[in-house]
């Protein structure tokens, strides 16, 4: 069985702009948006577990800046349509059930999906 020599090298990275941690979990470990380059190359968005240390991290999703703005796009257009549907009574209780009467939103995070997330 051949090996390739592609899969046999080194993985290098630099986090070159830590953008916020999304959750971190009993092990210390935490779910991260950072920008990373990878290999030397051009940084871009990523999202995946880490170590406290950054050292070790697990498998993830990397995006380049462009697919990062269709996922706001989405995002904002999927708030649109939610925003813009009538509401039934039905859909008033369930959503009375679903979110606390005071839900604050955490420290830095707003609802707007703003044009400086992409820019990060």
């Amino acid at each position: 069985m051949a090996m390739n020599s592609e899969f046999d090298r080194d993985v290098t990275f630099e986090i070159t702009e830590p953008i916020g941690i999304l959750q971190t979990y009993s092990t210390g470990w935490s779910k991260e948006l950072n920008l990373v380059s990878w290999n030397g190359g051009a940084p871009k968005y990523d999202i995946r577990d880490w170590d406290p240390e950054h050292e070790h991290m697990s498998r993830g999703v990397t995006l380049h800046e462009k697919e990062m703005r269709q996922i706001i796009d989405l995002l904002r257009r999927r708030r649109q349509t939610k925003t813009a549907r009538p509401k039934t009574e039905e859909s008033q209780v369930m959503e009375t059930i679903a979110e606390p009467a005071e839900a604050a939103e955490p420290a830095g995070v707003t609802d707007d999906f703003g044009d400086d997330a992409a820019r990060n």
